[in-house]
Protein backbone atom coordinates (compact mmCIF):
# COMPACT_ATOMS: atom_id res chain seq x y z
CA UNK A 1 0.00 0.00 0.00
CA UNK A 2 0.96 3.57 -0.62
CA UNK A 3 1.84 6.27 1.73
CA UNK A 4 -1.25 7.81 3.25
CA UNK A 5 -2.86 10.75 1.96
CA UNK A 6 -1.94 13.86 4.29
CA UNK A 7 -5.05 15.75 4.37
CA UNK A 8 -4.56 17.45 7.80
CA UNK A 9 -5.44 21.08 8.16
CA UNK A 10 -7.36 20.80 4.90
CA UNK A 11 -11.16 21.50 4.41
CA UNK A 12 -14.25 20.30 3.97
CA UNK A 13 -14.80 19.00 0.80
CA UNK A 14 -10.64 18.29 0.25
CA UNK A 15 -10.55 14.90 1.70
CA UNK A 16 -13.81 13.58 0.85
CA UNK A 17 -12.76 14.24 -2.77
CA UNK A 18 -9.22 13.06 -2.30
CA UNK A 19 -10.44 9.48 -1.31
CA UNK A 20 -13.06 9.97 -3.82
CA UNK A 21 -10.79 9.95 -5.90
CA UNK A 22 -8.74 6.92 -5.04
CA UNK A 23 -11.92 5.40 -4.87
CA UNK A 24 -12.69 6.59 -8.64
CA UNK A 25 -9.43 5.28 -9.98
CA UNK A 26 -10.56 1.59 -8.21
CA UNK A 27 -7.56 1.32 -5.52
CA UNK A 28 -7.71 -1.78 -3.53
CA UNK A 29 -6.11 -0.70 -0.79
CA UNK A 30 -5.47 3.27 0.37
CA UNK A 31 -5.30 5.67 3.86
CA UNK A 32 -5.91 9.62 4.67
CA UNK A 33 -5.01 11.20 7.66
CA UNK A 34 -7.14 13.46 8.85
CA UNK A 35 -7.57 16.05 12.03
CA UNK A 36 -11.22 16.76 12.17
CA UNK A 37 -14.04 14.66 12.98
CA UNK A 38 -16.33 16.44 10.26
CA UNK A 39 -13.68 15.07 7.88
CA UNK A 40 -13.92 11.44 9.01
CA UNK A 41 -17.64 11.55 9.16
CA UNK A 42 -17.56 12.35 5.45
CA UNK A 43 -15.10 9.65 5.06
CA UNK A 44 -17.27 7.13 6.89
CA UNK A 45 -20.23 8.26 4.56
CA UNK A 46 -18.19 7.83 0.84
CA UNK A 47 -17.43 4.46 2.38
CA UNK A 48 -20.81 3.53 3.17
CA UNK A 49 -22.25 4.44 -0.61
CA UNK A 50 -19.33 1.99 -1.66
CA UNK A 51 -17.39 -1.32 -1.93
CA UNK A 52 -14.89 -0.38 0.47
CA UNK A 53 -14.66 -0.85 4.60
CA UNK A 54 -12.49 1.24 6.78
CA UNK A 55 -10.64 1.12 9.56
CA UNK A 56 -9.69 3.92 12.05
CA UNK A 57 -6.78 5.09 13.82
CA UNK A 58 -6.89 7.67 16.36
CA UNK A 59 -3.58 9.23 17.86
CA UNK A 60 -4.64 12.22 19.95
CA UNK A 61 -7.25 13.76 17.49
CA UNK A 62 -4.97 12.59 14.28
CA UNK A 63 -7.44 10.11 12.37
CA UNK A 64 -5.64 7.47 9.81
CA UNK A 65 -8.68 5.91 7.97
CA UNK A 66 -8.31 3.08 5.79
CA UNK A 67 -10.21 1.79 3.28
CA UNK A 68 -10.08 -1.68 1.89
CA UNK A 69 -12.49 -2.51 -1.33
CA UNK A 70 -14.12 -5.47 -0.98
CA UNK A 71 -14.56 -6.50 -4.40
CA UNK A 72 -13.53 -9.58 -5.27
CA UNK A 73 -11.02 -9.13 -8.42
CA UNK A 74 -10.78 -5.24 -8.54
CA UNK A 75 -8.12 -5.75 -11.68
CA UNK A 76 -10.66 -7.48 -13.70
CA UNK A 77 -13.01 -5.26 -13.10
CA UNK A 78 -10.48 -2.19 -13.80
CA UNK A 79 -9.90 -3.61 -16.88
CA UNK A 80 -12.92 -4.15 -17.88
CA UNK A 81 -14.10 -0.54 -17.04
CA UNK A 82 -11.24 0.56 -19.45
CA UNK A 83 -12.31 -1.32 -21.63
CA UNK A 84 -15.82 -0.43 -22.31
CA UNK A 85 -15.20 3.47 -20.97
CA UNK A 86 -15.91 6.14 -23.62
CA UNK A 87 -14.74 9.24 -23.22
CA UNK A 88 -17.42 11.66 -20.99
CA UNK A 89 -17.92 15.48 -22.49
CA UNK A 90 -19.40 17.44 -19.42
CA UNK A 91 -22.84 18.63 -20.56
CA UNK A 92 -22.46 21.34 -18.14
CA UNK A 93 -20.62 23.06 -20.59
CA UNK A 94 -23.33 23.53 -23.00
CA UNK A 95 -25.92 23.96 -20.05
CA UNK A 96 -25.50 25.97 -17.06
CA UNK A 97 -23.81 29.66 -15.41
CA UNK A 98 -22.50 30.11 -11.94
CA UNK A 99 -23.54 33.66 -11.11
CA UNK A 100 -21.16 34.67 -8.50
CA UNK A 101 -22.23 38.27 -7.11
CA UNK A 102 -20.32 38.33 -3.79
CA UNK A 103 -16.83 37.10 -2.30
CA UNK A 104 -18.86 35.07 0.25
CA UNK A 105 -21.43 32.60 -0.25
CA UNK A 106 -24.24 33.08 2.16
CA UNK A 107 -25.04 35.65 5.17
CA UNK A 108 -22.75 36.02 8.41
CA UNK A 109 -19.28 35.94 9.10
CA UNK A 110 -17.02 36.52 5.85
CA UNK A 111 -14.41 34.56 6.83
CA UNK A 112 -16.31 32.00 6.91
CA UNK A 113 -18.34 33.03 4.05
CA UNK A 114 -15.13 33.18 2.03
CA UNK A 115 -14.01 30.07 3.06
CA UNK A 116 -17.39 28.32 1.34
CA UNK A 117 -17.20 29.78 -1.91
CA UNK A 118 -13.11 28.77 -1.78
CA UNK A 119 -15.05 25.24 -0.85
CA UNK A 120 -17.73 25.33 -3.30
CA UNK A 121 -15.44 26.35 -6.34
CA UNK A 122 -13.11 23.61 -5.26
CA UNK A 123 -15.85 21.07 -5.50
CA UNK A 124 -17.62 22.22 -9.14
CA UNK A 125 -13.61 22.54 -10.45
CA UNK A 126 -13.14 18.24 -8.85
CA UNK A 127 -16.49 17.70 -10.76
CA UNK A 128 -17.34 17.07 -14.06
CA UNK A 129 -19.93 18.88 -14.12
CA UNK A 130 -18.79 22.14 -15.05
CA UNK A 131 -20.43 25.12 -15.78
CA UNK A 132 -20.03 26.63 -19.09
CA UNK A 133 -19.78 29.88 -18.08
CA UNK A 134 -18.91 31.61 -14.30
CA UNK A 135 -19.95 35.82 -14.01
CA UNK A 136 -18.34 37.53 -11.53
CA UNK A 137 -20.18 40.82 -10.37
CA UNK A 138 -20.49 43.53 -7.78
CA UNK A 139 -18.04 42.30 -4.92
CA UNK A 140 -17.43 38.95 -6.23
CA UNK A 141 -15.13 40.49 -8.57
CA UNK A 142 -12.30 40.04 -6.33
CA UNK A 143 -12.10 36.36 -6.33
CA UNK A 144 -10.85 37.01 -9.75
CA UNK A 145 -8.21 40.00 -8.43
CA UNK A 146 -7.83 39.47 -4.68
CA UNK A 147 -7.81 36.13 -3.39
CA UNK A 148 -5.32 33.92 -4.20
CA UNK A 149 -6.98 30.57 -3.73
CA UNK A 150 -9.97 31.51 -5.64
CA UNK A 151 -8.04 32.65 -8.34
CA UNK A 152 -5.70 29.40 -8.82
CA UNK A 153 -9.13 27.23 -8.87
CA UNK A 154 -10.56 29.67 -11.17
CA UNK A 155 -8.16 29.38 -13.54
CA UNK A 156 -7.96 25.54 -13.44
CA UNK A 157 -11.71 25.99 -14.34
CA UNK A 158 -10.40 28.04 -17.28
CA UNK A 159 -7.99 26.00 -18.78
CA UNK A 160 -10.74 23.13 -18.57
CA UNK A 161 -12.82 25.44 -20.98
CA UNK A 162 -15.40 27.23 -18.43
CA UNK A 163 -15.43 31.35 -19.09
CA UNK A 164 -14.77 33.72 -16.49
CA UNK A 165 -16.23 36.72 -17.38
CA UNK A 166 -15.81 39.96 -14.61
CA UNK A 167 -17.83 42.63 -14.88
CA UNK A 168 -16.12 45.81 -15.87
CA UNK A 169 -18.11 48.39 -13.83
CA UNK A 170 -17.88 46.59 -10.70
CA UNK A 171 -13.83 46.21 -11.41
CA UNK A 172 -13.79 49.82 -11.87
CA UNK A 173 -15.66 51.04 -8.90
CA UNK A 174 -13.83 48.84 -6.42
CA UNK A 175 -10.63 50.14 -8.59
CA UNK A 176 -9.54 46.83 -9.08
CA UNK A 177 -9.39 47.18 -13.21
CA UNK A 178 -5.23 46.83 -13.05
CA UNK A 179 -5.66 43.17 -10.44
CA UNK A 180 -7.48 41.33 -12.58
CA UNK A 181 -5.67 37.71 -12.49
CA UNK A 182 -7.80 35.68 -14.22
CA UNK A 183 -10.89 35.88 -17.15
CA UNK A 184 -12.01 38.51 -19.30
CA UNK A 185 -13.81 41.96 -18.55
CA UNK A 186 -17.42 41.62 -19.38
CA UNK A 187 -20.23 44.49 -20.04
CA UNK A 188 -24.06 44.57 -18.76
CA UNK A 189 -24.79 43.67 -22.30
CA UNK A 190 -22.42 40.32 -22.37
CA UNK A 191 -23.45 39.19 -18.66
CA UNK A 192 -27.29 39.85 -19.64
CA UNK A 193 -26.81 38.04 -23.07
CA UNK A 194 -25.22 35.04 -21.39
CA UNK A 195 -27.50 34.72 -17.98
CA UNK A 196 -30.73 34.92 -20.49
CA UNK A 197 -29.50 32.49 -22.98
CA UNK A 198 -27.96 29.79 -20.54
CA UNK A 199 -30.81 27.00 -19.51
CA UNK A 200 -30.18 27.31 -16.17
CA UNK A 201 -28.14 30.15 -13.71
CA UNK A 202 -27.32 29.06 -10.43
CA UNK A 203 -26.66 32.46 -7.82
CA UNK A 204 -24.67 31.94 -4.64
Amino acid sequence: MKNPIDAIGKACPIPFMLAKKEIDSNTHQFSIIVDNKGALENLKRLATSTQYVLTIEDKENLFTITFLSSKKDVKAEQEHSQEDKTPITPLALQSWTLFIGKETMGEGEKELGLNLLRMHLYTINANNDLPKNIVCMNSGVRIATQDQQTIATLQSLEKKGVSIIVCGTCLDYYHLLDELQVGYIGNMYDITKILTSSQKVVSV
